[in-house]
């Protein structure tokens, strides 16, 4: 993401222009903010002689002018701060991205070295993965022969120099390396299963573009991978599956407890979030389908009397979903922080998806901002399951919101749109994902919106913690010993009392 400007800091009604402006009125004496151009963009105009400038960075973005020096330096410090704090922000979003790219890279390699069986295409493979991610002239996957002792190689990428080939039989045996002989950058990680080297992933590249340390990290993770792809067609070859099997299963669960520990904490697990607001009420759960799943809920102020809630779900099962579910999620609280309308908040997520799309997965998802002092309620669903309105009369409404938009992470082009509905005292928003209605009994019926809606009504004057409780045991009761095939995921809020 580019790093923020001076505009995009102060633009009206956001968190930083608030700040700011409380600090402008607690000094006496017109201060002014300019960009680099002159343009007045808060406070107000002031000859004055006291100059603070405004740095990102070592780069200079605008000026503080104020009369006194005190007033000047006080407000450029806070301004620098906010654009360094949200440039952190911005930052951290686009190592997530590119984070998940990779792990989903590796994902895959994983996905596909474990329904090979032949030695060649494992290493076509690995080659085929590394080269995504590293860039590479030439590259070789090279095999230990245990009859010969050498290494004869199973894959190659563009034609393997001598030089290459010696570094891979010197980096047979140790830890890896980067280096260089003649024209070239060399890459060289053995391939180490069970304690033993089983061969050699190694990559060259012209030395005007040397690795890196990064480089040797990711390609250590894709040796990992394709060391435990060969040890597997090796024992294939001498019959010990089972042996194989075990390993395999035992490493995956505890890969899946280690991926769920992450989930949880991803999930704000606090209720009440907000003990001392007594305008609203608000409670959420989710119960993921497998060791990991796709749905996610989050919520947020934005300002002291705008509420941000979100309630999503991911395609897919799994880690995948996992990945996915944390990159979306941590999109939209960084750009729904920005004080944009929904419709704009689920444009620009969308966007970013998109653009760095490195799966077919997407998301559907449903935020929403209540003022708290008015009971306005502005949202946009992007492809969601439209939530339920619960009147404080004890009506269900189901068709209460509009559609706003497509899921996100599909296509860049289409418009998201938004709508406001107004909350009177009492009434609540009921979101969910789709595993609540689709939940299965034992003769396959689902428990259907009819269902959801009957006990809605029955408990329109609970508490929403008590709300939700409710919903989960009828879905436990009604789905009995079958199984649960989807996550489940439901959030109420009930506007109580507008201040």
């Amino acid at each position: 993401m580019p790093p923020p400007t001076l505009t995009s800091l102060l633009k009206p009604r956001s968190a930083s222009s608030a700040a700011v402006s409380r600090l402008l009125a607690g000094f006496d004496g017109p201060i002014g903010i300019e960009d680099l151009t002159g343009k007045l963009l808060a406070g107000q105009p002031n000859p004055g002689l006291h100059r603070s400038p405004i740095e990102l960075d070592q780069t200079v973005l605008g000026v503080v002018i104020a009369d006194r020096p005190e007033p000047a330096s006080a407000v450029a410090a806070l301004i620098n701060y906010l654009l360094s704090r949200e440039n952190e922000h911005r930052a951290l979003s686009a190592e997530v991205l590119h984070l998940y790219r990779e792990v989903n890279v590796i994902e895959r390699l994983a996905e596909q070295l474990t329904a090979l069986l032949d030695l060649a295409s494992v290493g076509q493979s690995a080659l085929h993965q590394a080269r995504q991610l590293i860039a590479a002239s030439q590259a070789c996957v090279l095999i230990f022969d245990a009859a010969s002792h050498e290494l004869r190689p199973v894959a190659t990428f563009g034609v393997p120099s001598a030089e290459l080939l010696a570094a891979a039989d010197a980096a047979h045996h140790h830890i890896g390396e980067i280096s260089e002989a003649g024209p070239h950058s060399l890459l060289c990680v053995p391939l180490r299963a069970k304690q033993r080297s089983v061969g050699v992933i190694a990559l060259a590249n012209p030395s005007a573009a040397p690795y890196f340390s990064r480089d040797l990290k990711l390609l250590n993770s894709i040796a990992l991978q394709t060391a435990a792809a060969i040890e597997n067609a090796l024992l294939c070859a001498e019959m010990v599956d089972a042996v194989r099997n075990r390993e395999q299963l035992t490493f995956l669960q505890k890969e899946l407890d280690t991926a769920r520990a992450i989930q949880l904490s991803l999930i704000p697990r606090v209720f009440p979030p907000f003990p001392d607001r007594l305008e609203f009420d608000l409670h959420a759960q989710m119960t993921a389908a497998r060791s990991v799943g796709g749905d996610f809920f989050d919520f947020f102020l934005i300002e002291p009397h705008r509420l941000g809630i979100v309630i999503g779900d991911v395609s897919g099962k799994g880690i995948p979903s996992a990945l996915f579910m944390a990159v979306t999620r941590t999109l939209i609280k960084t750009i729904a922080l920005e004080g944009l309308r929904p419709e704009q908040c689920l444009r620009e997520v969308n966007r970013a998806l998109v653009r760095e799309k490195a799966s077919s997965m997407y998301a559907t998802c449903f935020y929403g901002i209540l003022n708290t002092r008015t009971g306005a309620f502005q949202y946009c669903n992007g492809g969601h399951n439209p939530p339920f309105l619960v009147r404080a009369s004890g009506e269900v409404e189901a068709d209460a919101f509009a559609s706003g938009g497509l899921p996100l992470g599909l296509f860049e082009g289409p418009p998201y749109t938004g709508a406001t509905l107004l909350l009177e005292p009492g009434d609540c928003v009921f979101l969910y994902t789709d595993g609540v209605p689709e939940a299965n009994n034992l003769a396959e019926e689902e428990f259907g919106e009819e269902r959801l809606t009957t006990v809605l009504h029955a408990h329109h004057q609970s508490s929403c913690r008590a709300m939700i409780d409710t919903v989960s045991q009828h879905l436990a009761e009604f789905s009995g010993d079958a199984p649960q095939f989807d996550d489940i995921t439901m959030l109420a809020l009930r506007l109580l009392a507008p201040g």
